[in-house]
């Protein structure tokens, strides 16, 4: 974007106000939505690189924009209209569908293909009655947004085998619970703060992530060390990792953040973007990964503008409060997986 349409672009959105509550309650559905407790489950499969966290999150329908807005706006749709907040599409089209009563057991979208798919239960006349029924209802909701750039698969769901754990897997978990709640509640009494406990099978250890602020390693050791020996569980070594607090409040805010850009950025071509990722390391980083290709003539200025539109978003009044004053980047990755911006 040039300077002048980006600094008209700025004061038009100075003059948008988008309510607090709304923010809010975007955020805070953005947590409950992954606790929440439902027939069946609804999953997502996510893309990883290096450092990056793939998430799928929350945004809100199409833009209000001014005549202003409109140059932008014809090329990539504004980012971040949260006026008309509906809640993750994916957890919608389930609700949607157990609340006119059809059995779905197993609603996912995969990554980088986009494509919704949804289990059907029953027998295999149930499905054949309601498949296609249950397959535009699904794509109602889509079109309802504007998202057009997932397909939807209907197929009638299998109840996965469980495989059998081993004596020595079923052991190990069950010495597990052993001891997460005893080192935790010894730790406890001593005021030491466990952020996360786990173990690990290969190689067996056991690893404590606690405050980088705390001193009292060989304290926790010998703590685990007593609870192994009192539930007569066999030696295991222990690791202690220290946990920069602010990074990981740092972590959290930029999570949410990248939830209130995604579901636009991944559920409309216009944005041409396959994938999204964040990463705080070593300082936060929003990364969107488009389908255009480094070759191609026009994917530098289509990255710039869509940096730019994302920029915005992010400067507006309402992220000051998750952004923190933390610097940032934006980086455009193409079809190689190359920054083009």
């Amino acid at each position: 974007m040039s300077d002048q349409l980006g600094n008209d672009v700025k004061k038009e959105m100075e003059n948008i106000r988008i309510p607090e509550d709304k923010l809010n309650h975007a955020i805070e559905m953005a947590m409950i939505k992954g606790r929440k407790k439902q027939k069946g489950w609804v999953k997502k499969w996510f893309y990883a690189s290096s450092a990056a966290v793939l998430i799928i999150g929350l945004l809100i329908g199409s833009a209000l924009v001014s005549p202003v807005m409109a140059n932008v706006v014809a090329k990539i749709p504004y980012l971040g209209s949260i006026f008309e907040f509906k809640g993750d599409i994916v957890i919608e089209i389930s609700e949607e569908l157990r609340g006119k009563g059809y059995k779905v057991n197993g609603l996912g979208v995969s990554y980088p293909e986009k494509v919704i798919r949804i289990g059907i239960e029953g027998d295999q006349d149930y499905y054949n009655k309601v498949k296609t029924e249950v397959k535009k209802v699904a794509l109602d909701l889509l079109k309802s947004r504007e998202y057009n750039a997932y397909s939807v698969k209907v197929n009638r769901y299998k109840e996965p085998k469980v495989p059998q754990k081993d004596k020595e897997t079923q052991q190990r978990s069950e010495d597990f619970q052993i001891i997460d709640s005893g080192v935790r509640e010894e730790l406890a009494k001593r005021d030491i703060e466990v952020i996360r406990l786990g173990h690990f099978a290969k190689p067996e250890r056991i690893q404590i992530d606690i405050p980088n602020t705390e001193k009292r390693v060989d304290e926790i050791k010998q703590v685990v060390s007593d609870v192994l020996s009192n539930n007569q569980i066999h030696s295991i070594p222990v690791e202690i990792k220290k946990v920069n607090i602010k990074k990981e409040d740092q972590d959290r805010r930029w999570r949410e953040i990248l939830q209130l850009v995604s579901d636009d950025l991944l559920g409309k071509k216009e944005y041409k973007v396959r994938m999204v990722g964040y990463s705080v390391h070593p300082e936060p980083e929003i990364q969107a990964f488009i389908t255009l290709s480094s070759k191609d003539n026009q994917a530098k200025d289509f990255a710039r503008e869509l940096e730019g539109v994302i920029d915005e978003f992010l400067k507006s009044d309402q992220m000051k409060e998750k952004i923190k004053g933390d610097d940032y980047h934006i980086n455009i990755y193409s079809k190689e997986d190359k920054i083009i911006n």
